[in-house]
């Protein structure tokens, strides 16, 4: 493996640890970066309307019970594991500093985008369908087994996906 190489996962890996390090002990103030864009796409699709609330979250009283989109639910582990898995993937293109430059900005912008789409299809869907359980099965049960499912689906399609369009855009270069 190159020396190159080397750096660049060294890189990855203290960015990706940096950020769960420090935002695991900041608050929801902090998480906006991930919330803001996911709320807005859930207000877009569900048509309610979600405030922000300090030291909260995002708060939407118009559902019962009443629903907060707050820091456990930024989604900071799945976009950790999206960065980590696209830096991987990229890694391999990495030959000098503007390379490596290129590919770690976009495994950061493709883990946040693919983020928000797991994060808003998750919290649509326990809006709309995880009280339909509930006689069946606790909310926060479902909740989490719905999170697992969505993450584990999205990060497998993401890797899937990210794969095969490298393969195909390096294969005509």
């Amino acid at each position: 493996m190159k020396k190159s190489h080397i750096i660049f996962l060294f890189t990855l890996f203290c960015v990706g640890f940096s950020f769960k390090w420090i935002f695991t002990n900041l608050d929801v103030e902090y998480s906006v970066w991930l919330l803001k864009p996911t709320t807005l796409w859930v207000e877009q699709i569900t048509g309610f309307d979600f405030d922000f609330l300090k030291g909260e979250g995002y708060v939407c009283t118009q559902i019962e019970p009443i629903t907060i989109i707050d820091k456990s639910c930024s989604g900071l582990n799945f976009w950790l594991m999206a960065f980590l898995v696209g830096g991987f993937l990229l890694h391999k293109k990495v030959t000098d500093v503007w390379r490596f430059f290129y590919a770690f900005l976009v495994s950061f912008f493709l883990a946040w985008c693919v983020t928000i789409i797991a994060n808003t299809g998750r919290i649509v869907i326990s809006i709309k369908f995880l009280s339909l359980l509930e006689p069946h099965i606790e909310y926060a049960q479902s909740h989490l087994l719905l999170g697992i499912f969505i993450y584990l689906t999205m990060l497998i399609l993401y890797y899937v996906i990210l794969n095969y369009a490298l393969k195909k855009w390096f294969s005509k270069v």
